[in-house]
């Protein structure tokens, strides 16, 4: 019996080694896709302000500092330590090294969709799953397609998520959505379509196996940065920025606008979806709906919505459950319909990643190089500058400290939050705290120099004037000194 059944596995084993050199080649031509596609990396030094936000959080966090007490952000903690630890790693703090991880987290997250497309709908959708993912993540404009966006940090782990549930496997799927709302709030959405799966797959146990493997990363975080600063900056200080109050007809042009230019950019993903709707309820290669899918693509519109922000990055969580709807309906489809798919997703791939090394969409970009050049060459590494506005560049390259946690102004202490204009502001009781938050850190550490924005009007930078106390204190304790590309810079008497 034993022989039987050694001689009954042998088939088995080449089979289980083919797949895994399949797997090993496709991961090499989606990393060489990406690299490729992902190019400007290198020669861009600032793709969008987060990037150097969150680069400023790692240099502080790299000096010992505490992230939430001496750099916050409205954001999970996870990114600020991968950009740490990048830059360690590297040594450098220029962004291209943050931006390689970043393609090895679009290729990741490109085999994991390649995976479950061939356990789905066959080997001939996971190269088709795998390659419109890489294409998909660029087509768009270069600031959200090709930046080290908090999102690119979140899909692998999200899409795991969606293997481990579909796999029954309850806390490797709790623990993968844990991971990815460590990287962004909104990546706790997977557990609609991970509880729905587990909760079919295995009833209250399979929902409770999601439940620890989701709580236990999330408390050891928060044991580790603090529970309270973690609740109080990730949940409970963001009343003013996702409410609903700023809902407008503008605000609603922005997303019929932004919607729509995703949309189009994005065709070859979205062509084969009312297929895959009409055969929704057609089983799967292993035995199983798609049910999930639906449930997953729903849960990440509700996250781009989510605050009336509708910036090109928020989109990049519509593509792996897009791609998996699209990939299994292409392969159910003729040769002629998936090269055409591929050869198109390809054409508007190439176009904004060539574009990427010129095009700036959304305006021009801060004159900050020179001013941070000044700061550098007249301060002492030790010495903390404040910047008022939202030009965290200028801490980034002048490789400087921040003087308080708050790397910009108008959304923690104007109240006037991306997405917005200029003149509006929302200000309720998280504004006043953080107010005291400001001079607590002020007081603790002055800065050696203050660089006001406001005179470039950039990113809603309100002029100091407006803010009577704070103005009184500056022109007590600062000098002006001079202003180079509208930044007004002050030195402590």
């Amino acid at each position: 019996m034993s022989t039987s059944l050694v001689t009954a596995a042998r088939p088995e084993a080449p089979s289980r080694a083919a797949n895994r050199r399949e797997l090993a080649r496709l991961f090499l031509v989606l990393l060489a896709l990406t690299f490729v596609l992902r190019m400007p990396a290198f020669f861009v030094p600032v793709f969008n302000s987060d990037e150097t936000f969150v680069a400023t959080q790692a240099h502080v966090i790299s000096e010992g500092g505490a992230l939430y007490e001496d750099a916050t952000d409205r954001k999970p903690p996870l990114v600020p330590y991968v950009f740490a630890a990048t830059f360690a790693f590297f040594e450098t703090n220029a962004l291209w090294s943050v931006r390689v991880v970043a393609m090895f987290a679009v290729a990741l997250t490109a085999l994991l969709l390649a995976v479950e497309a061939r356990r789905r709908y066959g080997r001939r959708a996971a190269w088709i799953a795998g390659v419109l993912f890489v294409l998909a993540m660029v087509a768009f404009a270069p600031q959200d397609g090709q930046a080290a966006n908090f999102e690119v940090f979140m899909l692998p782990s999200m899409t795991a998520a969606i293997l481990f549930a579909r796999r029954g496997k309850g806390v490797a799927a709790g623990a993968a959505v844990a991971l990815a709302t460590l990287a962004k709030q909104t990546g706790a959405a997977t557990l609609l379509p991970v509880v729905y799966l587990l909760a079919r797959a295995r009833g209250r146990r399979g929902v409770g196996e999601v439940a620890v493997g989701f709580s236990v990363p999330i408390a050891a975080v928060a044991l580790a940065v603090g529970p309270s600063q973690l609740l109080y900056w990730t949940v409970l200080g963001n009343g003013s920025y996702v409410g609903v109050s700023s809902l407008t007809l503008i605000v609603a042009g922005m997303f019929l606008v932004m919607t729509l230019s995703w949309a189009l950019c994005n065709l070859p993903i979205l062509w084969k979806v009312p297929s895959a709707w009409h055969d929704r309820r057609s089983p799967s290669l292993d035995g199983q709906r798609d049910t999930d899918l639906w449930l997953w693509l729903l849960s990440s519109a509700i996250s781009v919505a989510i605050g009336l922000r509708f910036f090109g990055h928020y989109y990049m969580q519509l593509v792996p459950p897009l791609v998996l709807l699209s990939a299994g309906a292409l392969a159910r489809s003729s040769r002629r319909a998936v090269r055409m798919t591929v050869t198109f997703a390809s054409v508007f791939a190439i176009a904004f990643s060539i574009a990427g090394y010129f095009l700036h969409p959304f305006g021009p970009e801060p004159d900050y190089a020179t001013v941070s050049n000044y700061v550098a060459a007249n301060t002492h590494p030790e010495d903390r500058i404040l910047v008022w506005g939202s030009e965290p560049e200028i801490y980034w390259a002048s490789n400087r400290l921040p003087a308080t946690r708050f790397l910009t102004t108008p959304t923690f202490l104007t109240g006037n939050h991306p997405g917005r204009y200029d003149d509006e502001r929302d200000v309720d009781a998280d504004t006043a705290q953080n107010w005291k938050y400001f001079y607590e850190d002020f007081h603790a550490d002055p800065p050696r120099y203050l660089l006001d924005t406001s005179p470039a009007r950039l990113r809603g930078a309100h002029p100091m004037s407006d803010f009577p106390e704070f103005a009184r204190l500056v022109k007590k304790q600062y000098r002006y000194v001079r202003t180079i590309d509208d930044v007004a810079i002050y030195k402590r008497k």
